[in-house]
């Protein structure tokens, strides 16, 4: 059954790679990211139906995305909470407090703002979808910045799922690993970092695009109405 999904961050990384996999599952999809040349490529190559310029810590341009997915697709029934920022990459002592400052903006407060108006603009029953991180929960020496916005974002997620799930609004988040994007190409592509960080992957190897899509698919389905709060 074709469903209508809204994806913020959805040109590049994990969120392209959702909104690509729901796109072909035949769902319904606009994203959101920054860059006019890379929203309005989207429909072209297969990620969404629609795109919208927003910055997530815009309340304003987030509430016209919705606005244009909801006039487009006559309504949503799940949001993928997914753009961030990463964080510089230094020790605490050496972090710039205004960085600090825009990576909470991004990846905490941008996410209020997505998820208030997926409040406002859901179907009952919806699903949000919170992309938090593997740091929210195991955190990593040199990303006190990043480390503290997804720990918050998880927190947050749960506490909406606390306070939503009885509108029949289930609130779920994923803490994804490192898989292949922009922001962790610098990472992967470095064979002492991969090395170690392999190390710590019960799997032995790092997630694949495609995984992290059937899952997101099946978070806001309706096979799975009374999962909320993970």
């Amino acid at each position: 059954m074709s469903r209508r999904y809204l994806v913020t961050g959805g040109t590049s990384g994990i969120g392209a790679a959702v909104a690509r996999h729901l796109t072909a599952q035949g769902h319904r999809v606009l994203i959101t990211g920054t860059s006019h040349t890379t929203v309005d490529a989207a429909p072209t190559e297969g990620i969404a139906a629609q795109g919208a310029v927003a910055d997530v810590t815009d309340a304003a341009a987030v509430e016209a995305a919705f606005a244009r997915a909801v006039g487009a697709f006559g309504g949503l029934d799940g949001v993928f909470a997914n753009a961030g920022i990463d964080g510089e990459g230094k020790p605490a002592e050496e972090l710039d407090a205004n960085v600090f400052r825009r990576v909470l903006e991004v990846n905490t407060v941008g996410v209020l703002l997505v998820a208030q108006a997926a409040h406002r603009h859901l179907a009952r029953p919806g699903t949000l979808v919170v992309n938090a991180s593997v740091n929210a929960l195991r955190p990593e020496a040199h990303f006190a910045d990043y480390n503290a916005s997804k720990a918050a974002t998880l927190a947050l997620a749960k506490t909406l799922a606390l306070e939503w799930s009885a509108e029949q609004l289930s609130v779920t988040s994923v803490c994804p690993g490192y898989f292949p994007s922009r922001m962790t190409a610098d990472w992967l592509t470095d064979p002492e970092v991969s090395s170690q960080l392999l190390g710590r992957i019960p799997a032995g190897r790092f997630g694949r695009l495609d995984e992290i899509g059937a899952l997101v698919e099946f978070l806001p389905g309706p096979h799975a109405p009374f999962l909320t709060g993970d």
